[in-house]
């Protein structure tokens, strides 16, 4: 018992003396020479790595700043150019009108006009929609123009007669190449496809059915010239089979001329020669000329009442006289055009403004 007191006495002692020497070590003028060198030299380092850390930081925010995302987002929209997307809603337009006389005979033999007449309803409705994707070296436009006219005549004692006087159906797609730049527009080669075909079918049962395809020069975006183009087609007629081939070469305008604020004469055509035919058919074209003039009066935001004329000429293998048709009237109709990717792109400038703010 004695000996286990001694052995752990002993023990006290010696790890007593242990941790005395451990917080109190012995220093000698050396040693604490040297330790303050490394201290400072420990410090001039952690400010170098400091800098360096500070300098990559520095370029690290130059290539990845925050406004990188903004950029993916929709920075490098404006840098392709202000109007990435547009949609263009050149013309819709309605014409309708719809008599019904409900008089005895009498009043027919009276000879008033009003009440001699026959049932009859009058419809015509147009959309011209247009799609440009805009690029700084081209641009991508996709169409679609639809169009349908009716006439139905219901007299009280024949048959009802329906007669239509519009009858189209395009989807059209082109890329045109900016080559040429001016003060207000650019030229530069094109090329074009289209499908054209119609809602109804013919008496003979047929339905109107060409592929068409189109290359050459065009100018787009004047000061009041929207499109002018001049190009060789190549046409595919589906219409009855076997089907054909047709070449011809085509030249088109597109013009506006603004009077004042609220009144703009609208002006188009096309004139399109056909030059050969893979075959003989009576009913394909020699040559196709469209033309219409409207002056549109605006009447609020796009809506507008627009006087107008049109004509087609035209004239077929199997014809000796031109085929001809004008048609005058008034209109109701809507225009406008959109820019999609501004319209998104102003919301989305805000929202990462309120983000970035919230972060900093």
């Amino acid at each position: 018992m004695k000996l286990l007191v001694i052995f752990f006495t002993i023990l006290l002692f010696v790890y007593a003396d242990d941790s005395i020497s451990l917080q109190n070590p012995p220093l000698d003028k050396d040693t604490s020479s040297l330790k303050l060198q490394d201290d400072f030299f420990n410090t001039n380092q952690n400010k170098e790595n400091n800098a360096k850390d500070d300098s990559n930081l520095s370029l690290l925010k130059q290539v990845f700043p925050n406004t990188y995302i903004e950029d993916i987002i929709t920075g490098f929209i404006g840098g392709i150019e202000e109007t990435l997307l547009k949609i263009d809603i050149r013309r819709i337009a309605l014409d309708f009108s719809n008599t019904t006389i409900n008089v005895s005979d009498e009043y027919r033999d009276f000879g008033i006009n009003q009440f001699s007449g026959d049932n009859s309803t009058i419809a015509n409705l147009i959309a011209d929609l247009a799609l440009e994707h805009n690029f700084v070296n081209s641009r991508i436009t996709s169409k679609l123009y639809a169009e349908y006219g009716l006439i139905i005549l219901n007299p009280k004692y024949q048959d009802t007669t329906r007669n239509e006087t519009a009858d189209n159906l395009i989807f059209n797609t082109g890329y045109t190449r900016k080559v040429l730049f001016f003060d207000d527009g650019f030229l530069g080669p094109f090329i074009d496809g289209k499908y054209q075909t119609e809602f109804t079918k013919k008496n003979d049962g047929s339905r109107n059915q060409y592929l068409r395809y189109k290359a050459g020069l065009k100018f787009l975006d004047g000061k009041y010239i929207d499109e002018f183009y001049f190009a060789g087609v190549g046409e595919v007629d589906l219409t009855y089979k076997p089907s054909s081939i047709k070449g011809a070469i085509e030249t088109g305008l597109r013009a506006n001329t603004p009077i004042n604020d609220d009144l703009k004469l609208v002006y188009q055509c096309f004139m399109r020669q056909y030059v050969g035919y893979s075959r003989f058919r009576g009913n394909d074209l020699l040559y196709n000329f469209n033309l219409s003039v409207r002056l549109d009066v605006s009447i609020n935001n796009g809506l507008a009442f627009s006087p107008f004329i049109s004509a087609r000429f035209a004239r077929i293998r199997g014809a000796n006289n031109i085929g001809s048709n004008v048609t005058t009237g008034i209109s109701l109709l809507f225009s406008s055009s959109i820019n999609a990717i501004s319209k998104i792109q102003g919301a989305q400038d805000a929202k990462l403004s309120e983000y970035f703010k919230s972060i900093q």
